[in-house]
């Protein structure tokens, strides 16, 4: 049996003191997730990020050399640890260090918001104060909705960050931490994080004399469903890259009703479906491309009924991380400056003196590794933008009718930023369309069919059955393609 110590844990800002038992074979991270503190760590404990620091007063574990890469010569001497790596031996007491992660602004908006009337494939009759609940389970943030059935009147929102951010930033990490054990606990976050929002909206309901919600609908993207249902993750992070379920699935969770949305494939999810049903796209007969960039950048293309799907990994560069958690967007448009004034060059080059300090434009901090994680993502979603205009059969991007950028990332993107960095081709600017959070408002629309019923499941088949996926990876050329989109 390991050898057990407490650890006095002092938490920054409120003072609160906790005495925790902890296991000599664990690292301090370990034992605080275990005890429910919340961390900013962003690489599933790997030692990359250094977010996750804390302060020994005294017994300071011997620093690792991942410390010495990461903290100051100076704080290594004051006891500063990361808590990812360090393993204490001794009793001894901690300061955590980090700040509290500053509040993101989780996108609800959409401008897709057509009532049931005008989606009626169906005739359904609704009883007044009935109400769904709809999720938009991102690998970022959390966004829930509290809609009336009849009219689709929003009645109440909730937002938080998803929980599971200090098990990785990305899908990748995510579906990592899955498959080294931490599943259950990846799963207990998420669902803790919903039910919170789901209590909040049953007494929202009670205090405006509606009905109690009687269906809660969840998009969200294969990862993240795969998570919240415990499934296994090992098939999804790697060749040939198989989900263990990803059809529509429904169960009693805790009395309600609940609808987890179908995928189409390990990495396009639910939250495209319901992107899809929300801006009805998948019936429209001109060419189109439909795009909700995140840490994972999901991408569909169509015509005439045919879907074509495939994802690419942006990693952190088009959310919120780095100092001061500047959003995607904001750097992209400091980029754009950068370029055109010259400090920095097509190859993404910063000119001296700012290579290795990094420059400030309008308040946002860009250093050199932000525009080589931007340079990565970029190549990545413009390689896919190609791809998937092969799959259009089309000659040019003028014969693309309609683009529709979804998400956080697209609300806030600045167009001539995007173009001049090379994010999207210049031949698609004037076609785009910022659509803002379809897959929440997808699972509103769809929620509301369903409540009394399967209504609106059909379309939803149709929709996956039509679709088709390609492996970005797999197609011919793609490494040519990837490196000749690296430049700016």
């Amino acid at each position: 049996m390991s050898k057990q110590i407490t650890i006095v844990v002092q938490k920054k800002g409120d003072g609160e003191e906790l005495v925790l038992l902890h296991d000599v074979e664990k690292t301090v991270l370990e034992t605080l997730r275990e005890n429910g503190i919340a961390l900013p760590s962003l690489c599933n404990g790997r030692g990359t990020c250094g977010r996750c620091k804390v302060q020994f007063k005294g017994s300071a574990p011997f620093p690792t050399p991942t410390e010495r890469g990461r903290i100051s010569p100076d704080e290594l001497r004051e006891g500063y640890r990361l808590s990812c790596v360090a393993r204490p031996m001794k009793e001894c007491s901690i300061q955590t260090s980090f700040e509290v992660e500053e509040k993101i602004k989780v996108l609800t908006e959409s401008a897709i918001m057509q009532s049931s009337e005008e989606r009626s494939e169906d005739d359904v009759t609704i009883e007044n104060g009935e109400t769904v609940i709809a999720v938009d389970l991102g690998t970022t943030t959390i966004a829930m909705q509290l809609l009336e059935v009849s009219a689709g009147r929003l009645l109440d929102t909730y937002t938080c960050l998803n929980p599971q951010r200090s098990y990785g930033m990305d899908v990748v990490e995510r579906i990592r931490a899955g498959s080294e054990g931490n599943g259950e606990k990846l799963r207990t976050l998420v669902r803790e994080a919903i039910m919170k929002g789901r209590n909040l909206f049953v007494q929202a309901a009670y205090d405006q004399k509606l009905r109690q919600p009687e269906l809660l609908v969840i998009a969200c993207n294969t990862a993240m469903g795969h998570l919240f249902m415990g499934y296994p993750t090992d098939t999804l992070g790697k060749s040939p890259f198989r989900p263990v379920n990803i059809e529509l699935t429904q169960w009693d969770w805790d009395g309600m009703r609940t609808v987890l949305l179908p995928g189409i494939s390990a990495f396009v999810g639910g939250d495209i479906v319901a992107g899809l049903y929300a801006s009805n796209l998948h019936k429209e007969n001109v060419p189109w491309i439909f795009l909700d960039l995140g840490t994972n950048a999901e991408m569909a293309a169509g015509r005439d009924g045919c879907i074509f799907g495939t994802a690419a990994a942006a990693g952190p560069a088009f959310e919120g991380t780095g100092d001061g958690n500047t959003t995607g967007p904001e750097r992209i448009s400091a980029l754009a400056h950068l370029l055109k004034v010259g400090s920095a060059d097509e190859t993404g080059l910063l000119q001296e003196p700012y290579f290795e300090t990094g420059i400030t434009v309008d308040n946002i901090f860009v250093t050199q590794k932000d525009i080589r994680d931007i340079q990565m993502a970029k190549a990545a979603v413009r390689t896919g933008i190609h791809f998937l205009k092969g799959k259009l059969k089309v000659d040019s991007y003028e014969q693309i009718g309609k683009v529709y950028l979804a998400g956080g990332f697209g609300f806030y993107l600045d167009q001539e930023a995007a173009v001049r960095i090379g994010l999207i081709p210049p031949e698609l600017k004037g076609k785009l369309a910022v659509v803002g959070n379809t897959a929440l408002s997808g699972a509103g629309l769809i929620g509301r069919k369903m409540v009394r019923g399967s209504e609106g499941r059909n379309e939803l088949d149709n929709i996956v059955r039509r679709s088709g996926i390609f492996n970005l990876a797999e197609q011919p050329n793609f490494e040519e393609k990837y490196i000749s989109y690296i430049n700016f």
